[in-house]
């Protein structure tokens, strides 16, 4: 790179400025200075703060282009040298792409993993041939399910693990595992599985969360972190200290079963005049996705209402939270539509369902038996199931005049 005349004098008007040369502060690193590529600027005129980039020839003959800031800082791959070459410590070395042909100077630990293309090749391969490579990568991992679970059945996970995270595991691993075999296979990465695999072991040995754990997650914000998923900590805690039922009283169950029918009626209010809105500009009633979803907004939002205003600060609210608790025929942990976490007090756990839902009477008969608010939002078609200790909110008649608004 050849540096212009005006460049040159630039820098030297940096380097007086910042006052000590490059030569008198590192002499071994402006040794390895490449003076016939660095036009005027000469290692007399630079710092060692500059932010300039100039041209480095070791002893060897490699060279390469660097920052001056950054190579004289004393990096651990240098050990101890500042003026140390990547390519002569090893920690960086040659390596050619067999399938773009392109070579490089990269980490030693990168080219281990013995990549096929340089990262701007395989973008643009990738860009390329997107589509098909999404679809080739999906019907592999659905045909890897078996030998990944062949694989999984070896991983030893510790006896005491509660069952619904062990089943999150498994199900969270088999993904992974899944997906490697599939890049192996697709995308040419070798030992992408073995990779996996470690990291699935990991997270496998360190499952069981303790009742100390929980507690504290309960206490702080209501959330307990597993397997990279936020979980309901008030059913953890309970689950892990082997408690029994604890519901909350008729009365308190009724009183904020009214609140969120009140938030739910101005809801529906609303919720009718944008229906009748939309349609007046051409558009068709909502779906039962969209009413759900909306629905769920409402049932979020229930904390504006005055009767939270004294503790509105302190209450955080979830959405898909999961549950220590696997459904019949599921063969995963339980989710629940919105918790509203209440410091001190019992937390509320809503399911909004368009149709009867055992899986949801399962999660809010636990939530009941761990001491919460389980209240049920029903719309929709089928008929509605009375369950002790849960607030059913029966709304399909306000639903029903929503869809029709308008038309």
């Amino acid at each position: 790179m050849k540096v212009s005349t005006g460049q040159t004098e630039e820098r030297a008007n940096m380097a007086r400025s910042a006052g000590v040369s490059l030569a008198e502060a590192f002499p071994q690193v402006a040794a390895t200075w490449f003076q016939e590529r660095n036009g005027g600027l000469t290692p007399q005129k630079a710092t060692p703060k500059m932010r300039v980039a100039a041209w480095w020839r070791c002893p060897a003959g490699h060279q390469w282009e660097e920052n001056i800031f950054t190579r004289t800082v004393l990096a651990k791959w240098k050990n101890g040298d500042a003026a140390a070459c990547r390519e002569c410590v090893g920690y960086r070395v040659p390596y050619s792409y067999p399938k773009c042909g392109h070579t490089a100077m990269i980490t030693s630990e990168a080219a281990s993993k013995k990549r096929t293309r340089c990262w701007k090749c395989q973008q643009t391969w990738w860009h390329d041939n997107e589509e098909r490579l999404k679809a080739e990568l999906s019907a592999a991992a659905k045909d890897a399910a078996s030998r990944a679970a062949a694989l999984l059945d070896a991983v030893p996970v510790p006896e005491d693990v509660p069952v619904p995270l062990a089943t999150e595991w498994r199900w969270w691993a088999a993904k992974q595992v899944q997906g490697a075999i599939a890049a192996e296979e697709v995308l040419d990465k070798d030992g992408e599985c073995d990779l996996v695999l470690e990291r699935v072991v990991r997270v496998a040995a360190r499952l069981l969360p303790t009742w100390e754990t929980a507690a504290r997650a309960a206490e702080v914000d209501g959330v307990l972190k597993l397997v990279g998923q936020a979980h309901w900590a008030e059913g953890w805690m309970h689950q892990l200290a082997g408690r029994g039922p604890q519901p909350v009283a008729a009365e308190d169950r009724e009183n904020i079963g009214f609140v969120l029918d009140a938030v739910l009626a101005d809801w529906s209010q609303s919720a009718a005049r944008a229906v009748a809105e939309d349609r007046a500009r051409g558009d068709l009633a909502p779906t039962t996705a969209e009413i759900t979803r909306s629905l769920t907004q409402a049932v979020a939002s229930m904390t504006d209402h005055e009767v939270f205003a004294p503790i509105a600060p302190y209450v955080r609210t979830y959405r898909e939270l999961r549950l220590p608790v696997v459904p019949d025929g599921k063969g995963r942990y339980g989710r629940v539509d919105v918790v509203i976490w209440i410091p001190g007090g019992p937390d509320i756990v809503v399911e909004i369902d368009s149709a009867p839902n055992a899986a949801s009477a399962q999660k809010l008969a636990f939530a009941r038996d761990v001491g919460a608010w389980p209240l049920w939002v029903r719309f929709g078609s089928g008929g509605i199931k009375e369950i002790d200790g849960v607030v059913v909110l029966d709304i399909r008649e306000a639903v029903r005049g929503v869809r029709e608004a308008g038309s």
